[in-house]
């Protein structure tokens, strides 16, 4: 029977994990070495290898550390009592220029590229996402569902569609393009909400566009 190997925490092991995250996420879990770890955390190679045996747990304890640091990371600081129309071109730019942070564009880049093996980790990163961007843009869904402001049925699909449509340059971030200018994310996030909005427009808003366009 094979031994199971584990991590074995020491004094220094924070200290390791940091310095195993920022070369994973600068080099890949393929392309980083010990050597640049060891460097990194300002420890010798004979401490890394007392606590992790293995490449791979190393790289999992130093992801889920990440994960960890992403929780409570996004904010949507919206004024309540702005119309959706106002509101939603906010709400589309705040959560593309969070999703275009280098650090957290390395992180989805690293843990995608290792989805074949380490599957949980990417799902994971998706949850984490997706609870942390969903809550708060629903949030401010349900209160103009609720006021008649916009024809939503289902706040929790919907915000989804809205995150969706915001990260809709998301692919172009993670293939290594140039970061996105704040006038081009602007420009994205007005043409996401314009989209969202007419989506979910009242009905008596889609009957005078209807009026409006048989003259």
């Amino acid at each position: 029977m094979t031994k199971t190997q584990s991590v074995t925490p020491g004094r220094k092991f924070g200290q390791v994990v940091r310095g195993a995250a920022d070369i994973f996420l600068r080099d890949g879990f393929v392309g980083a070495s010990v050597d640049d770890i060891a460097s990194a955390a300002q420890v010798s190679k004979a401490t890394i290898y007392s606590y992790f045996p293995d490449k791979t747990l190393m790289f999992r304890e130093a992801m889920r550390v990440e994960l960890e640091r992403l929780e409570g990371s996004f904010t949507l600081d919206i004024d309540p009592g702005l119309p959706p129309e106002r509101a939603i071109p906010q709400i589309a730019a705040r959560i593309a220029e969070w999703l275009a942070n280098p650090h957290r564009i390395s992180l989805c880049r690293v843990l995608l590229a290792e989805t074949p093996r380490l599957a949980e980790l990417a799902d994971d990163l998706q949850a984490s996402l997706t609870r942390m961007l969903r809550d708060p843009v629903r949030a401010h869904l349900d209160r103009w569902a609720d006021a008649g402001l916009l024809a939503i049925e289902d706040t929790d699909a919907a915000a989804r569609q809205l995150i969706g449509l915001s990260a809709a340059n998301g692919p172009f971030w993670l293939l290594g393009k140039p970061e996105a200018s704040g006038a081009t994310i602007q420009a994205n996030a007005s043409e996401a909400a314009a989209l969202f909005l007419r989506a979910f427009a009242p009905a008596q808003r889609h009957g005078l566009r209807r009026s409006a366009g048989r003259r």
